[in-house]
């Protein structure tokens, strides 16, 4: 009976995969930490544009540009959800940092 290894060749591709960055799988070039900080470079960027569209969107509801009250709340509890998922995840990556630190060598 032979076992076969795990590969790529049975669908199974890594953690690594979902961390690339651009485009071409270059993930190989970056470092972990270079990877991590680009992610959350990108989540905050995300964040921060559902934040300045649900502000665009309050202001054309305030001046009567746009008469979708429904549309105003839906932006805003995606900018607000987006908002206190970015905050779990820095409490998480902290609590993970002083966790470390905690450790003795």
């Amino acid at each position: 009976m032979v076992i076969k290894g795990i590969d790529g060749n049975m669908g199974v591709n890594g953690i690594s995969r979902q961390f690339q960055t651009g485009s071409g799988g270059n993930a190989g070039n970056t470092s972990p930490v270079e990877g991590f900080t680009q992610l959350l470079g990108n989540m905050v960027n995300k964040v921060n544009d559902l934040q300045n569209q649900a502000d665009t969107a309050v202001q054309k509801l305030a001046t009567g540009e746009s008469k979708g009250l429904h549309e105003v709340m839906i932006s805003m509890e995606k900018s607000s959800i987006s908002f206190q998922f970015l905050t779990q995840v820095r409490n998480k990556a902290l609590d993970a940092y002083h966790e470390i630190m905690r450790m003795q060598i």
